[in-house]
């Protein structure tokens, strides 16, 4: 079932998805931040091995999500608990598709999401290479318009996208509403220096160890990623940036005009 791209959605679950070392946990991380910003109730969680967004422990809760019937009914009981959650973000490992699928079959994801009130959105970050977008070909030949899409070109590789730009697959996820923007090659420098000290970005930019120069190139580089969908109406719905305002807040405005 898909539901409308141009109507507020209430509560989203947003997950990083695609091929690996793409930068998955990097935008997951930016969203963070820009949810954080926001004044978002939210969760997070990771899958795998490794927690790339243990830094916003200091922050926010972030727990594991195993790709199991276990995983998945802590999720749900999360998601039922929290009623006043507005969005929660998941950060994938990569090529993880046959475990996702199996995952998504044994708990009838699609459909106890829905019941909970929530719609998923695909974060998908691709590349120039061509397995990049053949892994964004196979998740939509099985989510097909169950999930909404977010195709994130990131510019840190190329700004090329021959497999993408054109092809059949761009043209689909566009016909049932989903979106694309793009990540700016942040100089390796200072990306690697924001990544080393293991601070939530806004944090990190404060720190000492961070000169004028590069903190300028951080900024410069999140704001321009921010401002992308701060200035999309059909991103920030789908990204669960537009939220509904509150009776409280609307009279108060009704209240400030007379």
């Amino acid at each position: 079932m898909q539901f409308s791209a141009t109507a507020p959605r209430d509560k989203r679950l947003v997950m990083t998805n695609g091929d690996a070392r793409v930068g998955k946990s990097t935008i997951a991380r930016l969203l963070l931040e820009l949810y954080l910003e926001s004044k978002l109730k939210l969760r997070a969680y990771y899958t795998g091995n490794r927690n790339k967004l243990y830094a916003y422990e200091l922050l926010l809760p972030v727990g594991e999500l195993p790709l199991t019937q276990g995983g998945a009914d802590q999720l749900l009981i999360d998601l039922e608990n929290f009623s006043d959650i507005q969005v929660a973000l998941s950060d994938l490992p990569g090529q993880n598709f046959r475990q996702f699928k199996q995952f998504a079959e044994e708990v009838q994801l699609w459909d106890a999401i829905v019941s909970l009130g929530y719609h998923i959105t695909f974060v998908h970050p691709i590349s120039y290479r061509r397995d990049c977008v053949e892994y964004l070909q196979d998740i939509f030949d099985y989510c097909g318009d169950k999930v909404d899409y977010v195709v994130v070109k990131n510019l840190y590789f190329s700004d090329e996208f021959p497999y993408f730009d054109g092809a059949d697959i761009q043209k689909r996820i566009q016909e049932i509403g989903g979106e694309e923007l793009y990540l700016g090659a942040l100089w390796r420098g200072a990306y690697e220096l924001v990544e080393s000290l293991n601070l939530p970005y806004s944090q990190a930019m404060q720190n000492p160890e961070i000169d004028l120069i590069n903190r300028s190139r951080i900024f410069n580089w999140m704001e321009e990623f921010n401002q992308q969908i701060k200035n999309n109406k059909i991103i920030s719905n789908l990204l669960a940036l537009s939220q509904p305002e509150s009776s409280v807040n609307l009279q108060q405005k009704l209240d400030c005009d007379f």
